[in-house]
């Protein structure tokens, strides 16, 4: 079965990804190379096994679940990355249960998302914008589809497949509590142990600063011209955005961003 670290790009996923391969590691240390126990979906060599038109969204969508009995014929339990939706193309769901036994979603404030998309794919807020709000957005380089942000988080947020959903900002405002409530999560559907002090050591392992070392000395092969790991900051948006696309953001996500306390505050506090 897959359990899935999902997310809407640059929301704290490889951060979660980190701690939970060197967890899952019998190495003390952590290193990039860990990181394939956590593998994408979808892959470029299950493309390949499958003979997918990569070009196709439909193509694509009609091999999600093929592709993933692939890993399970494989593999007894596997956890995988994704940013794509929780979503259904021409009839194809993206997953089943017959494949999927949860997930750990990471939302993040989606200011902060476009910032730090912004620059990690070195293009302009006005053109990350757009993507985020576009109901038919596909990440060519990941061959993963989104959807907009909202749709993106309502697609998992509402899935029946047991789950737990963490904020980043929650991630950093107190590491230890949430990522023992990731472990106490996959405890519970997949019998992982627990052990509380190698939660902290791996939460030292691979936090910001660390991984950002990490980064400079080894380089990491998931960055593009920028560096990967940035700077991880929250409410960065209120120094850069101005209050046109503050607006534009928080009135196409409003419901959403109110759930998830996003927009508790005055709107255009800087």
């Amino acid at each position: 079965m897959i359990t899935w670290i999902a997310s809407y790009p640059k929301s704290g996923n490889t951060w979660v990804r980190s701690f939970l391969s060197n967890y899952l590691s019998d190495n003390e240390d952590f290193n990039f190379k860990q990181l394939k126990r956590i593998k994408k979906f979808p892959s470029e060599a299950l493309f390949e096994e499958l003979n997918v038109n990569q070009n196709n969204a439909g193509d694509i969508a009609a091999n999600w679940i093929p592709m993933q009995s692939i890993v399970n014929l494989k593999n007894k339990l596997t956890y995988l990355k994704t940013h794509n939706a929780m979503m259904t193309i021409n009839n194809h769901k993206f997953t089943n249960a017959d494949n999927t036994n949860g997930f750990i979603y990471l939302v993040r404030d989606p200011r902060d998302v476009l910032i730090s998309y912004t620059s990690h794919m070195s293009i302009s807020l006005e053109t990350t914008l757009d993507i985020m709000t576009s109901a038919h957005a596909y990440a060519k380089q990941d061959k993963t589809i989104m959807s907009t942000w909202a749709n993106h988080y309502n697609s998992w947020k509402n899935s029946n497949f047991p789950k737990i959903i963490i904020k980043y900002e929650d991630l950093i405002e107190d590491s230890e509590n949430n990522f023992n409530k990731i472990i106490t999560f996959l405890n519970k559907i997949n019998n992982l142990p627990i052990d509380k002090e190698k939660i902290k050591r791996c939460i030292v392992n691979s936090n910001f600063d660390s991984l950002k070392k990490l980064e400079q000395k080894e380089g990491f092969d998931e960055a593009t011209k920028n560096a990967f790991f940035r700077k991880g900051k929250v409410g960065q948006w209120k120094e850069v955005l101005d209050k046109k696309t503050t607006k534009k953001i928080e009135d196409s996500f409003n419901k959403e961003m109110k759930d998830l306390g996003y927009l508790y505050l005055s709107r255009f506090v800087h």
